[in-house]
């Protein structure tokens, strides 16, 4: 059973999310899971009646709110909602492992309220086996695009598969950005280069890592657009048209640091961004 999974804290961004994940769950003909992550720690050495009255009512709210913005969103929908308690990150990233992706709001309510946003989303988007998809704001108008960002270190289809695969379920056109710059030489700064030879050599790789999609997606349009610009700048900026932007999570080996391109482009971007491990790691 395909499973779409948000999570939940009562904030205005999390309900955003909610009403993301509907729209996902949907179109993929998905249940929604709806999961509020209680995390018990900053109250380990306090046992009482009123704190146990107290996160169940919050709990309680948090659900509901969700429930009414999901079944709002998309009548009929299949759902389930959950509260898990345990540390969210972890939480979060078991859940993204097991769905076919994992919602988060860009910003929480806090630890108090159970808040499972903010640095928590970029510790899972770093470190989540599966697609994890941060949104800023409800949805808004259709613009008919989704961007996946390239780059020569792309080692792995992931995240241009995500890309193609929701551009289809949306019915929108597909933007391949590669931003690319020249490198600087502080040892000999008069080191030229052959400016059509670094384009050619950007297209080419462009092409072979776009090639199989096109064949899988025929009836998918694809712009290439290769730019000279950093690559953050490129990003962003193209955000301000799309309806989402994937970009794959570089991070270290084993860490749950995303690579600075990819948590500067979720810091900034305007439209919901798809963070996409490149390749599960052993």
């Amino acid at each position: 059973m395909k499973v779409v999974t948000v999570g939940v804290d009562g904030s205005p961004n999390s309900l955003a999310a909610v009403e993301w994940a509907a729209d996902d769950a949907a179109r993929r003909d998905a249940w929604l899971h709806i999961v509020h992550v209680v995390d018990r720690s900053p109250y380990r050495f306090v046992h009482s009646r009123q704190l146990e009255r107290q996160i169940a009512r919050v709990t309680c709210q948090i659900m509901s709110a969700a429930e009414e913005t999901a079944r709002h969103r998309r009548p009929g929908l299949g759902m389930r909602l959950e509260h898990i308690e345990g540390r969210p990150a972890e939480v979060l990233r078991r859940l993204a492992a097991a769905s076919s992706g994992l919602v988060l709001g860009s910003r929480g309510m806090g630890r108090t309220a159970g808040g499972i946003l903010g640095s928590v989303s970029t510790q899972v988007a770093g470190h989540a086996a599966g697609p994890v998809v941060i949104v800023r704001e409800r949805p808004g108008r259709v613009v008919g695009e989704v961007v996946i960002g390239l780059d020569d270190s792309a080692d792995c289809p992931r995240p241009i598969s995500y890309a193609f695969e929701q551009a289809n379920l949306h019915r929108a056109e597909i933007r391949a950005l590669h931003a690319w710059s020249l490198p600087g030489h502080s040892y000999a700064p008069e080191v030229d280069y052959d400016i059509d030879a670094v384009r050619a050599h950007q297209r080419a790789v462009a092409a072979g890592q776009l090639a199989r999609h096109r064949l899988r997606y025929p009836g998918l349009q694809v712009f290439d657009d290769l730019r000279s610009a950093h690559p953050v700048e490129a990003l962003v900026e193209a955000s301000s048209r799309a309806d989402l932007v994937v970009v794959g999570a570089h991070g270290r080996t084993g860490s749950t640091v995303m690579g600075s391109v990819s948590r500067r482009v979720l810091r900034h971007a305007r439209c919901p961004i798809a963070v996409v491990r490149p390749c599960a790691r052993h």
